[in-house]
Order: C-alpha cells, then structure tokens, then sequence
C-alpha cells in the first residue's frame, strides 16, 4: 500500500501532468488569492533556504520567478520597484564592497 504523502505548498503548473504521467495519483487545491500570496511568501522562504545550502545558478532562478510572481500577486509596480531600488543606491550605496 502506498503512503499518502501532503506537501501543501505552491507546485509548479506542469508537475501535476509529470505526477500523472509516472502513473501516480494527485490531488490538489486551488488557492484563493490570499492562500496564493501566502504560499509565495512560503515559497520565497523555501526557495532561499535552497539557495544558501545549494549556492548554484538554478536555485537563485527559482528566487527571481518567485519574485516576479510576488509582484503580480501583490499589485506591486515593477518599474516603481526598481526606481527605489535606484534611489535607495543613489543615498545609501550598493552592497559591491566587501
């Protein structure tokens, strides 16, 4: 008998195809819109601990897409974003030096 396992995360849109196509079963849940900003924020804290043991490429694209969903979800204006960041530069520096 197979254990039913619960993850209760964010999944990516295709992995629930892949699962079915190795011949398991799935269920799932659509997020309301407060459980999806949730989850991101989750996601975000994830994705990050990856990063920090892993230190590679693929984890800190995982921490930009997370990013860019985060964005959307919250209404945040990208350009907006990066002007502050700009500003932000321009009065207190960068984080280059060592």
């Amino acid at each position: 008998m197979k254990k039913e396992i619960i993850y209760n995360k964010l999944i990516r849109d295709n992995i629930l195809e892949i699962i079915s196509n190795n011949n398991q079963k799935s269920s799932y849940h659509i997020a309301t819109d407060e459980e999806y900003k949730n989850k991101l924020l989750e996601k975000l804290q994830e994705e990050i601990c990856e990063f920090i043991t892993d230190k590679n490429e693929e984890e800190l694209a995982d921490i930009l897409e997370v990013i860019e969903h985060i964005i959307t979800a919250f209404n945040f204006n990208k350009k907006r974003i990066l002007e502050i960041r700009e500003k932000k530069q321009k009065r207190m520096g960068n984080l280059i030096k060592k």
